[in-house]
């Protein structure tokens, strides 16, 4: 049964991964789609490199250490059978909602998900970390919106009439590398602590990251950025605002500073909701008319309804197994 059950987390673990290339993939890639900067294939391979450099040299892996163990004692017996519900779960929400057009939140799947399996194979959820992470992801949009209005109405980004410009194009490639950095010490995470659970890549209560990990959950994510980019990019990057150069430039810093905090406070939080809250702030430090608001009030629904969707399929999925 174990070896069955380990077998299933990994193939869920691939699945994941590959979801998140398509759904978080989107996001990271779709606020500057269009504009001048890095070609796609060049942003692409930057997002994929900083996802093995982030966890491996930089920053560690205290999220990944959260989501295996944090919220729920996964390292317990049963853990791996509860991730496994979880994935599967999250997975589920996150493609119904992606089937809309809709860039919702993997890792706020993954957190409600695991602490709905937690709850229902009946181990301990530690109740205030959840708390922290829901606070996080509720202010995250928040404070991302309210810094790149500021960032915009003081020009920080000089850019407005030069958006072609070869010094405008070289800060888009820095912003966007510092957005996907941040996103490796954030919300990539998820993949590699499923996969630590999978293989038993942990110990103490600590997630270790091998080189060969980091690499494989890259090239999955990358498949998935294949496989999802249009849908999502196009959500984000025309329907909630007519993004130009500078509009790109201010949310993508925004953004990658509120998640790279995040990460390096070990609490998961999810680019999407950070970059649509900051192309909300920069269109509306411009002209709140900028935002095209039925869209992102649209997004900011899919956001609310995850939490408790995953949860309660989590939870049913957890009870049913533990009965049976």
């Amino acid at each position: 049964m174990a070896t069955v059950v380990t077998v299933l987390l990994v193939c869920a673990a691939v699945a994941l991964a590959v979801t998140a290339g398509a759904n978080d993939g989107g996001s990271i890639l779709g606020a500057g789609l269009g504009v001048p900067g890095p070609r796609p294939l060049v942003r692409i391979a930057i997002l994929l490199v900083t996802l093995v450099v982030g966890p491996t040299l930089l920053f560690g892996t205290a999220v990944a250490t959260t989501l295996s163990h944090g919220l729920v004692p996964l390292h317990d017996p049963g853990g791996r059978l509860v991730l496994l519900e979880a994935s599967s779960s999250a997975i589920v929400v996150v493609l119904v909602l992606a089937r809309a057009g809709l860039p919702t939140s993997l890792t706020l799947a993954l957190v409600g998900a695991i602490t709905g399996a937690g709850l229902g194979a009946g181990l301990p959820v530690h109740v205030w970390i959840l708390v922290s992470i829901v606070a996080y992801g509720v202010g995250a949009p928040v404070v991302a919106a309210v810094v790149a209005y500021w960032l915009a109405r003081l020009r920080l980004v000089a850019v407005a009439g030069g958006e072609s410009t070869d010094r405008a194009r070289h800060l888009h490639t820095a912003v966007f590398a510092l957005q996907c950095l941040a996103y490796s010490a954030n919300g990539g995470q998820k993949m590699l602590a499923v996969f630590a659970v999978a293989i038993g890549a942990t110990s103490g209560g600590l997630v270790h990251d091998p080189l060969w990990l980091a690499v494989l959950t890259a090239a999955l994510f990358g498949v998935g950025i294949l496989l999802g980019v249009r849908r999502i990019s196009t959500r984000l990057g025309r329907d909630v605002l007519a993004v130009h150069l500078r509009h790109a430039l201010v949310a993508e810093a925004s953004s990658g500073l509120v998640v790279m905090a995040a990460g390096l406070a070990g609490v998961p939080l999810t680019m999407s909701q950070s970059v649509t809250g900051a192309l909300v702030g920069v269109g509306a430090s411009e002209s709140p008319t900028r935002v095209r608001w039925p869209v992102a009030l649209t997004i900011a629904s899919a956001w609310v309804v995850t939490l408790p969707a995953s949860m309660g399929c989590a939870a049913l999925a957890g009870a049913t197994v533990r009965w049976l």
